[in-house]
């Protein structure tokens, strides 16, 4: 009898294991979108001897904070709009619309093609006009994904199974080279804060909001797979979380110290989208180089395709299907190509203001998610909130006036600066705290109720 239950045990504790590895692999896909390998290098390359400093600031926005948002989501009911029902009724409606328009309309699926050209077609064509073969390659890089997303085939899905694996084999390769047979030593190149450089530009990754849109397909997977509250659905979510988490370490830790030891090999005045495979060059060879360019393609190719559908999609059922799957695809699809043409550095730049202002308010959602089960008060959801938003509004205004040349009064940098934490990044943290506390203390002084949540036992 004793014998029965401890290989029942083994049994479970194994097929546990075996779906956190599935649905892990699956999450990191995922995240792991072909464009996002431009920052990694770019951060290493930029900071220097500081980049294992940078690496921490990366750790935090672009690897942990994305697989919190998924466990997040999966212990408040597995959709935004519950996720932020302490906030109000319509705030989870309003930011996962935001975050649909803006961040996979106009940066992800753009970015995808860009990449695609700078970081793949013109390494393998070097002599080629660029300025003249963008007008080729990045319609016809939009026409192709745009056939396969209309066509909803099993074609994309079947090619990106075997991408995965290969884009992951060829970094894996070149991180274990870098490591083995270094470009040279990072050098100092005078950044003064490198942490803060690995953290705004983990913003850029886009993946907090990207768990946002598309953690609720994991929680489906689990559930699908027969687990409950009471039977290892904690322990599935949080263990394919874990391995999302180790996926994106290896592979953007590895990349980022590539671009680290290449300081000293490289001009300063290489691009972001021609770094990876100038690094690349320079550690393998033109064959190395030439094979991640087709691997990168390839790989931006199956992006673009999943986020045309999902975005088509999702602005079918927007509209009330007044406007058709095929229509929508299209509409994403042309506008698409406009921004496409901009160009990589282009393309970052636009998504600045937008992470500014609300990848504060991301993580403070996320964090709160995570914390629920120790608090139930409405008023620290909507104060931390409405803080993590006005302090991103001011990071916003600050960095887009740098951009363009204005003059602000010194008195605005010097207050932000006097913030806690903001010489690292942080400068929304300690204003959404004591926004949650004010919150709270005058929700609890009102009288007023709390949402009913959706507690870990009725999922």
């Amino acid at each position: 009898m004793i014998d029965e239950v401890m290989m029942t045990q083994f049994t479970g504790q194994n097929r546990i294991l075996r779906d956190s590895l599935i649905v892990g692999f699956a999450m990191f896909a995922v995240f792991f979108g072909a464009g996002n390998l431009i920052f990694p290098p770019q951060i290493g390359f930029l900071s220097g001897s500081g980049w294992a400093e940078a690496l921490g600031g990366l750790l935090l926005t672009g690897m942990l904070l994305p697989v919190l948002t998924v466990i997040a989501l999966g212990l408040r009911g597995g959709s935004v709009e519950r996720l932020t029902a302490p906030i109000a009724p319509w705030f989870g409606s309003a930011l996962l619309f935001v975050s649909m328009i803006f961040l996979a309309w106009m940066i992800a699926i753009p970015r995808t093609a860009s990449v695609a050209y700078e970081s793949g077609f013109l390494t393998l064509a070097p002599s080629l006009d660029r300025d003249r073969w963008i007008w080729v390659f990045i319609p016809l890089f939009i026409a192709v994904s745009t056939y396969f997303a209309l066509d909803r085939s099993n074609v994309i899905d079947r090619i990106g199974r075997f991408l995965t694996p290969l884009l992951l084999a060829l970094l894996g390769i070149i991180v274990l080279w870098s490591i083995l047979a270094p470009l040279g030593t990072p050098v100092d190149t005078g950044v003064g804060a490198p942490f803060r450089l690995g953290l705004i530009t983990g913003y850029q990754t886009g993946d907090v909001f990207g768990g946002l849109m598309f953690g609720i397909i994991f929680i489906e997977a689990i559930r699908d797979r027969g687990y409950t509250a009471e039977n290892g659905y904690r322990a599935v979510l949080c263990g394919a979380a874990l391995v999302t988490f180790i996926g994106l370490f290896v592979v953007y830790g590895g990349l980022e110290y590539l671009g680290a030891t290449g300081t000293a090999a490289l001009n300063g005045d290489v691009t972001q989208s021609e770094l990876l495979t100038r690094l690349v060059g320079a550690l393998a060879g033109t064959l190395g180089a030439n094979a991640l360019a087709v691997a990168v393609i390839l790989a931006c190719l199956t992006t673009a395709v999943g986020a045309t559908a999902v975005l088509g999609e999702y602005l079918r059922k927007w509209s009330g299907s007044r406007i058709s799957y095929r229509t929508a695809v299209l509409i994403v699809s042309l506008t698409s190509l406009l921004q496409a043409f901009g160009g990589v550095d282009y393309i970052v730049a636009l998504a600045d203001p937008f992470f500014r202002l609300l990848y504060p308010v991301g993580i403070t959602i996320v964090l709160l998610g995570l914390a629920a089960p120790f608090f139930s008060n409405d008023g620290v959801w909507k104060g931390a909130t409405l803080m993590s938003f006005l302090m991103g509004a001011y990071d916003l205004v600050l960095g887009v006036s740098g951009m363009l040349g204005l003059n602000l009064p010194a008195q605005f940098q010097q207050a932000y600066d006097l913030i806690p934490l903001a010489s690292v990044g942080f400068a929304w943290l300690l204003p959404a705290i004591l926004g949650g506390v004010v919150g709270g203390a005058l929700w609890r002084a009102s009288g007023h109720p709390n949402v009913e949540t959706t507690t870990l036992s009725e999922i």
